[in-house]
């Protein structure tokens, strides 16, 4: 794995509950729960393509109801890197050197734009680093030289959550973005599509399977979930790898304080899901990503598949 450089970094320097008495008032609950604490670190993934302000509001929405820092990174290709190491193996075209430096700076270019853009807007106060305090709401720019799977990968490990476009039908950098957030940082990722930024507190659907990698996500999504006040919908339609039983779903997020309800769902299949999104105008989906093999789904097709391609609201995945 080749080191990256970080252009910032140039420049800038048990269980015992004790009995109270009958007339003592209950403690009260902090108003910076434990679940507030669990998303204060957002890496948000911008590219330089028109994607990037849909990162970056939700991305803002997130930190707003959160009071959480955000990471803005883009990462430079580094050109010179891949030439050097294949130059005796003859894997790398030495004519096309220059071109792919020439685009990688213009996408680098326009990324900072959109971020300086963006930031003039919201005027959140920059920080690089976290000052201890719990309410730390701020933004940093991480510009850096090196290869997006390893970048990506090693920032997105000590993040709360990785906030990333959704990426188009055709493959495409933020396509394998993606794919290595889910992969090789163990965190959650929220895939952002084209629009408007959506509310994501309102009406979230949780697509559960009974899988490892629903539970995870369903783990990771509690701060999302708590926000909302009213019924949580989980979808949740016969498979045959997968049990989808839902009571003892629905038990446990009633032990965090959330009410949600199983609903009606003839298929298991990312149509179904997405339309019922639609149906109950949801602003978020939570779902397991490749319960059933990331090599059958891209050869086959599958939920995660569809809905990464066709998702027109924000989803949180995990794997």
């Amino acid at each position: 794995m080749k080191a990256f450089v970080s252009t910032r970094d140039r420049k800038r320097p048990d269980g015992f509950v004790p009995v109270r008495d009958a007339n003592e008032a209950a403690p009260q609950r902090s108003a910076s729960s434990t679940s507030t604490a669990a998303i204060k670190h957002i890496l948000a993934c911008i590219d330089g393509t028109q994607k990037d302000r849909y990162v970056l509001d939700q991305a803002l929405q997130v930190a707003l109801r959160f009071s959480s820092h955000i990471d803005v990174l883009h990462v430079q290709f580094d050109v010179h890197g891949v030439t050097d190491a294949k130059r005796h193996e003859g894997l790398f075209d030495q004519l096309l050197a220059e071109p792919v430096k020439r685009a990688t700076i213009e996408a680098a270019v326009r990324a900072r734009r959109h971020f300086t853009e963006w930031s003039a807007t919201c005027e959140l106060p920059p920080r690089d680093c976290g000052t201890g305090m719990r309410d730390q709401l701020s933004m940093e720019w991480r510009e850096v030289i090196g290869y997006e799977t390893d970048v990506v990968a090693a920032l997105g490990r000590v993040s709360d959550l990785v906030v990333i476009a959704r990426p188009g039908r055709v493959p495409a950098s933020s396509s394998m973005a993606l794919e290595i957030a889910l992969f090789d940082t163990g965190r959650p990722v929220l895939m952002v599509p084209a629009g408007d930024p959506a509310n994501l507190f309102h009406r979230p659907v949780i697509a559960w399977n009974g899988s490892r990698e629903a539970a995870r996500a369903v783990g990771f999504a509690l701060p999302f979930l708590s926000e909302f006040r009213g019924c949580v919908e989980i979808f949740a339609a016969p498979e045959g790898k997968h049990r989808t039983d839902t009571i003892e779903l629905v038990r446990y997020l009633n032990w965090h304080g959330i009410v949600a309800e199983r609903i009606a769902a003839d298929e298991a299949s990312g149509m179904s899901l997405l339309a019922q999104a639609s149906a109950s105008r949801s602003g978020l989906i939570v779902m397991g990503a490749y319960t059933h093999g990331h090599y059958r789904q891209l050869l086959f097709g599958g939920m995660t598949r569809y809905v990464m391609e066709h998702a027109a609201i924000p989803v949180l995945f995990a794997h």
